[in-house]
């Protein structure tokens, strides 16, 4: 009890602050294995008794088997035929692991013939002997992209990344990885991005279709491939 009668809430037992240990190996290894959609490789980071439970559009799922765990992920990820890794990240917070990652996938795992969807899940991971023994997972859904008249629209998300340290590079990758006729916005946060890619998209010999800066101070250049 705590003051007048109030019950005290309860805490996980944990050592001090600045004290944690926390295993990173098995979520990044999960994190790393799914985005190269080794199904069997993201088994190998669960406990067999790992704990999952997972928050969806659909509803609650929860899950306490391994196979049943990569047999889900296998349903969303595995039958896509074209599959992108947008964004991916493992990083500890206090005692826990904290995965984050973004695909976008076509056809629609559900849907057959249909176009781009992108699905962004994070999740907080606890570790113990080598293997993931809890994870608790927030998904979007598989959202889908619009298509707009020149063709289909890509996004890259380039986050903090600036042309000083390879922005200007991963565009030139990524425009030239698209078809041509289609569209790709790259929304940045450095500031110089916006004097830096659009002269390099023109040089490519593609079309700068608009230069936006959103609200919350990131810019969206969109470019599309006519070449």
């Amino acid at each position: 009890m705590v003051g007048d009668g109030v019950p005290a809430c309860d805490v996980d037992a944990r050592p001090p602050q600045g004290q944690y240990t926390v295993d990173e190996a098995p979520s990044t290894a999960f994190v790393e294995a799914l985005a190269r959609r080794d199904f069997g490789a993201v088994e190998a980071t669960l406990s067999p008794a790992v704990h999952f439970r997972g928050l969806l559009p659909s509803g609650a799922l929860e899950l306490r088997d391994p196979a049943a765990v990569v047999e889900r992920l296998t349903a969303w990820f595995g039958a896509a035929e074209r599959f992108e890794v947008q964004e991916t990240t493992a990083k500890a917070v206090a005692d826990r692991m904290q995965i984050r990652y973004r695909f976008r996938l076509r056809p629609h795992p559900f849907v057959p013939e249909s176009g781009w969807h992108v699905i962004e899940q994070q999740a907080f991971c606890q570790t113990a002997d080598g293997k993931i023994v809890a994870l608790d997972l927030v998904c979007t859904g598989f959202r889908p992209e619009p298509e707009i008249e020149s063709g289909v629209l890509h996004t890259f998300d380039a986050g903090t990344m600036g042309c000083a340290d390879g922005l200007s590079g991963e565009f030139s990758r990524r425009i030239k990885s698209i078809a041509v006729g289609d569209v790709l916005t790259v929304v940045a946060r450095d500031p110089a991005a916006k004097e830096d890619l659009p002269p390099l998209a023109r040089m490519m010999g593609q079309q700068v279709l608009s230069v936006d800066q959103n609200d919350d101070g990131s810019l969206s250049i969109t470019v599309e491939r006519v070449r």
